[in-house]
C-alpha cells in the first residue's frame, strides 16, 4: 500500500511540473549593461546551425548587422553564437536561450564569446525583438519564451521584463552606461 501511495504521489508531483522549462536568475538592467561589452540594435542577416567540435551539441550562429549602438562598442557585423538549433533531422530546443530568424530586428546585450563570436548576455534576458506595436510605435519586446521562470537571487519569483518603446530602452541603456563610466570619488 505504501508503494502505491508513494507512486501516486510521485506521478502527481511530476504531472504538476511544466513539460519543458528553464529557470534563470533575473538580471537587472544595471547588471545587463555592466556585464555587456555592447548593447546594439540591428537585423539578423544569416543563421547557421552546426554540431560542436565534439559532436555532442548543436550550436547556432547568427550573423547580426548592427544598425545602432546604444552602449559600448562592437564591429558593424557580429556573429552571435548560442546553444540549440537544427542540423539535419536533429533539433535541440534550449528553452531560455536566444533564438534567431533571418530578417528579425532586435536589441542585443552582447559579451565576447569564443572564437571571435559574441554571446547574448543573460541568455534571453539580453534579447529584445523589435517591431511596431498596434499603434505604430517601434517597440522592444522581451524575447523570453513561455516556460522560462525567473528567480531573484534568494529564490523568490522575479518579474519578467516589460516591452517598451525602442527609444525608451535606448535612453535607459545609455543612462545606465553613462552612470557606470563615472567613477565615484573615494575619500
Amino acid at each position: 500500500m505504501k508503494r502505491v501511495l508513494l507512486s501516486l504521489g510521485l506521478v502527481a508531483m511530476l504531472a504538476a511540473l511544466p513539460a519543458s522549462a528553464s529557470t534563470f536568475v533575473a538580471m537587472s538592467d544595471e547588471a545587463l549593461v555592466a556585464s555587456s561589452q555592447a548593447v546594439v540594435v540591428g537585423e539578423v542577416v544569416q543563421v547557421d546551425s552546426f554540431w560542436n567540435q565534439d559532436g555532442t551539441a548543436v550550436l547556432t550562429e547568427a550573423t547580426f548587422q548592427i544598425g545602432q549602438t546604444f552602449a559600448g562598442s562592437a564591429p558593424a557585423t557580429v556573429k552571435v553564437r548560442t546553444f540549440g538549433g537544427s542540423v539535419g533531422d536533429v533539433r535541440i530546443e534550449a528553452i531560455g536561450f536566444p533564438t534567431f530568424e533571418v530578417g528579425e530586428h532586435m536589441v542585443l546585450f552582447l559579451e565576447q564569446g569564443a572564437e571571435g563570436t559574441y554571446r547574448v548576455t543573460g541568455y534571453q534576458l539580453g534579447q529584445y525583438r523589435v517591431r511596431k506595436n498596434e499603434t505604430g510605435v517601434v517597440t522592444a519586446y522581451p524575447a523570453l519564451e513561455h516556460g522560462v521562470q525567473l528567480l531573484q537571487i534568494d529564490g523568490t519569483p522575479a518579474p519578467a521584463p516589460k516591452a517598451m518603446p525602442l527609444h525608451a530602452l535606448a535612453e535607459r541603456v545609455r543612462g545606465l552606461a553613462a552612470a557606470r563610466s563615472v567613477d565615484p570619488i573615494v575619500k
